[in-house]
C-alpha cells in the first residue's frame, strides 16, 4: 500500500476518534503501534491514501 499522509496519533486520541491535521484516525489503515513502557509514550501511525 502507498500512503500519502502518515500521521502519529497518541493511543487515547485514536480510541476518541480525535481530528488531528483534518484527519479522523478511524478514517486510515492502522500501520504499526509504537509502546514504551519506560516514558508512557504509546502511539498508533495511522496512513491515509487521500
Amino acid at each position: 500500500m502507498k500512503f500519502k499522509l502518515i500521521i502519529i496519533y497518541s493511543i487515547r486520541d485514536y480510541n476518541k476518534n480525535k481530528e488531528k491535521d483534518g484527519h479522523f484516525p478511524h478514517d486510515g489503515v492502522v500501520i504499526n503501534a509504537l509502546i514504551n513502557a519506560n516514558n508512557g509514550t504509546n502511539c498508533v501511525a495511522v496512513g491515509f491514501e487521500n
